[in-house]
């Protein structure tokens, strides 16, 4: 169970970029464990140490994520460069790993870039951005390589209980453009009541306490029923989450 934490809109809502621009499946070694901590503001690029001399000359691509939902901001994203020796991000119809779980159910990609950073397999792991709410697009540029062509990104859907969008090891090119839907991370009962939700639907003294183990596998998220705290215009329709690529 995840200790209660309380979720300062008014300091999410001051710090959506700094040094970012944002414009209007589980490996077998991670292992499951709460951290308690909440959504993060993002002040910047964050963790990660590129490593030198592994590859030939970085190329350096530009990812824009647009959040294609209505009422559901985006927490900061967890970044990671890597290539098919890291563990992956999630596996579906498997548990998710406590790291990931945090991400989901807290908006905290500490536990995520702890893990990654310096794996086998990782170049970079890291977290970009701030809160992005629906119809913002958040902009970053990540450098990948010969050795190290995979990207992944995650972020918590925050005015929900473990809602989370992803991409997960997708070799990504300018010129891309992927759709990706809201994922479950099941490791949370949706019961869509404000003391377990995160995020500036909820009063920021409703705390946000871990209710049940959910599912227990990752999946595409069933989207909001509205018979509690959370309303239908908290709901959304798939796509959640748009990843546009350029140079």
């Amino acid at each position: 169970m995840k200790p209660t934490i309380f979720f300062i809109v008014s300091s999410l809502l001051s710090q959506f970029v700094v040094g970012d621009t944002v414009t209007g499946e589980v490996g077998a070694r991670m292992t499951r464990g709460k951290s308690g901590k909440g959504v993060k503001s993002g002040k910047g690029d964050k963790g990660g140490k590129v490593r030198k001399g592994d590859s030939p000359t970085p190329t350096k691509i530009t990812l824009n994520i647009l959040n294609e939902a209505f009422k559901q901001p985006f927490s900061p994203f967890f970044v990671m460069i890597h290539n098919s020796d890291a563990d992956p991000l999630y596996v579906r119809g498997q548990e998710a790993s406590d790291a990931l779980a945090t991400l989901a159910e807290n908006g905290d990609s500490t536990d995520l870039v702890s893990y990654y950073d310096g794996a086998d397999g990782v170049y970079f792991a890291g977290t970009k951005g701030g809160l992005t709410l629906g119809g913002q697009t958040l902009s970053f540029m990540v450098e990948v390589t010969d050795e190290f062509p995979l990207v992944t990104i995650a972020s918590m859907a925050v005015n929900t209980n473990d809602c989370f969008v992803a991409l997960n090891g997708v070799p990504l090119l300018p010129g891309m453009v992927l759709d990706t839907p809201g994922l479950d991370a099941g490791s949370e009962v949706n019961n869509e009541n404000c003391s377990s939700i995160p995020g500036p639907a909820c009063d920021p003294d409703s705390g946000n306490v871990a209710d049940g183990e959910g599912e227990g596998f990752v999946h595409i998220h069933r989207g909001v029923r509205g018979d509690t705290n959370l309303t239908l215009d908290f709901d959304w329709r798939n796509p959640m989450m748009r990843v546009s690529v350029s140079e």
